[in-house]
């Protein structure tokens, strides 16, 4: 009998696990993947990170949520061993954060949005924009960048790594190559039984309560608890690309051109289908590499096991590789199309929710009673990196019964979180059946 069996080893998983173990909760987190995490949607070394936003932003909050709780664990891990070998830098890449917007949706946004973090940030578009910071912007485009201490890019890798020393360090269990089969209730224990996939043998662990935390394969991890999850979280493939500029032209930028080649990453345009791109790799010489994306550029997916290896689609990545240039253009800076080199891509899963809301909630089960002792923390949209230590702290507190923190904030985010399963199902389903 386990007291508390979490479900996936990626970002949500490890953060959760470690707020539980921090806790004093015997944990016991459940991972598919080998313990040098191959693919999945916390795969990689670059996520970016930003807060800015109002006061009550609830994204602002679970990021400036996530920087302290770093914190703490970095100081933990340190506490453990003679020399200080965890720092915050192993972590956050700190540089600032460009938001491409056209003039008539930024105005569409509340004036007031960012008044609370004015001296954080700046704004501009036309030849103010070129002046403020080296961008030749479209007469319809404003940019605004964000200048704060953490924000840039998150490492997963590196902060999964470090989650998952924690969780042993306070005594909890990790079983790698361990995926969940079947997710059921019986009395007032749960049965979950995991296959082995290395040795294709199972068997069912008891526990009193759980946390789904797995993805695009949450809705596979509850088919048989809460088959009405199939409508509430869909699972999305996202094509990530890498490029790198060729050595040769690389060196033929000046000094300036690289370093606002640097400065003006991360950056998310959300113009269209929302093009990211920012920096998985720095080298110390020679060109670092880009990774890039559509945000809304979002496909269906058949089979969640295949979709990792599948091929990038041609049709994508000549888009992606488009608006790279377009990007460099801003800076005045051309390349042509031999100058950009694919270095890899591979297929990211999203896994969305209809108001692409992230949630962090109780569920109910097949009959349609809310269960509080299984929560799900899923359905990220593709956000959940910069934030994920402020959806554990909150789904800790949830499982383990705790009262809420006092700070409005806290309080607004669960809730938020918390709701779109809630409203769903206000009435009961009929003969006592979702579906």
């Amino acid at each position: 009998m386990e007291n508390i069996v979490v479900i996936g080893g990626g970002l949500m998983g490890t953060s959760v696990s470690w707020k539980l173990a921090e806790q004093g909760a015997k944990v016991t987190l459940v991972e598919q993947q080998e313990k040098a995490y191959k693919h999945g949607s916390s795969y990689g070394a670059a996520r970016i990170s930003r807060s800015l936003g109002p006061k009550k932003d609830i994204f602002a909050f679970v990021h400036n949520r996530t920087v302290k709780e770093v914190k703490q664990l970095i100081d933990f891990l340190n506490s453990e061993t003679t020399s200080k070998l965890h720092a915050m830098e192993d972590i956050y890449s700190t540089s600032p954060v460009s938001y491409l917007y056209t003039k008539d949706d930024y105005d569409q946004i509340d004036k007031l949005k960012y008044k609370k973090q004015r001296k954080d940030y700046r704004r501009a578009s036309g030849d103010s924009a070129f002046r403020k910071f080296g961008v030749t912007l479209a007469d319809d485009q404003i940019l605004v960048r964000e200048k704060r201490q953490y924000s840039g890019t998150i490492n997963p890798k590196e902060l999964i790594r470090k989650l998952r020393l924690g969780i042993e360090k306070k005594g909890g269990n990790i079983k790698y190559n361990q995926k969940v089969v079947r997710l059921i209730k019986k009395g007032g224990d749960f049965e979950v039984t995991i296959l082995n996939t290395k040795t294709n043998k199972s068997k069912t662990i008891l526990t009193k309560k759980v946390v789904v935390a797995a993805g695009p394969y949450t809705v596979s991890v509850l088919k048989d608890f809460a088959p009405y999850f199939n409508r509430i979280i869909t699972p999305k493939r996202v094509l990530l690309s890498y490029f790198k500029i060729s050595e040769e032209r690389y060196e033929q930028l000046s000094e300036a051109e690289k370093q606002s080649i640097l400065t003006a990453h991360p950056m998310f345009s959300q113009i269209g289908k929302q093009y990211f791109s920012m920096i998985e790799e720095s080298p110390k010489k020679g060109t670092p590499i880009f990774k890039a994306g559509g945000h809304k550029s979002r496909r269906n997916i058949i089979d969640i096991d295949s979709v990792w290896e599948m091929p990038p689609r041609k049709k994508e990545l000549k888009w992606i590789k488009k608006q790279f240039r377009k990007q460099l253009e801003m800076l005045e800076i051309y390349l042509k199309k031999k100058d950009i080199e694919l270095v890899d891509a591979y297929n990211c899963v999203y896994s969305v929710t209809r108001t692409e809301i992230p949630l962090v909630t109780p569920i109910f089960n097949q009959y349609g009673t809310l269960d509080k002792n299984i929560i799900v923390i899923g359905g990220m949209s593709g956000v959940g990196a910069k934030g994920c230590l402020g959806y554990g702290a909150i789904g800790s507190n949830l499982i383990l019964g705790n009262p809420e923190e006092r700070s409005k904030i806290y309080r607004k985010a669960a809730k938020a979180f918390g709701n779109p399963s809630v409203r769903l199902y206000t009435r009961r389903p009929r003969r006592g059946r979702l579906f």
